[in-house]
């Protein structure tokens, strides 16, 4: 009389455990993958990169800045202070010019646009640090 396989012994259990094993190791591993990647491709979307498009020297200098992202478009921006990575930040609004003319007074700097937009920037603003 045959006697029945005990199936926690079998060859076919064995392989099915290792199977399974791979199956949550290769798992495992693609979500950490897929983390990443996802990072990357957030930082590369979102990352803006800035380009100085003109300085004037000066008390302060004044830096117009270009800021652009691969998904938000392109924004513009003038810094007033000693350098062009560190000073007082003012936004541009669209559809302004990108180059104000500049006047330097003892109460602070105004920036004239060629559709008729000031922004007056007061001394306190840029002078001291922040």
């Amino acid at each position: 009389m045959d006697t029945p396989e005990d199936p926690t012994t079998s060859p076919t259990t064995n392989a099915m455990r290792k199977g399974c094993l791979v199956n949550i190791a290769l798992f495992v591993v693609g979500a950490i993958v897929g983390t990443g990647l996802t990072a990357t491709a957030a930082v590369i979307l979102f990352l803006p990169s800035v380009t100085t498009t003109s300085t004037d020297n000066g008390t302060p200098n004044v830096y117009v800045k270009q800021r652009s992202t691969l998904i938000g478009g392109t924004d513009h921006e003038v810094w007033l202070g000693q350098t062009e990575d560190y000073g007082h930040r003012v936004q541009v609004p669209n559809g302004w010019d990108t180059t104000p003319e500049i006047e330097r007074r003892a109460d602070g700097v105004e920036l004239r646009f060629d559709n008729g937009g000031r922004i007056f920037v007061p001394a306190a603003s840029y002078l001291g640090g922040r």
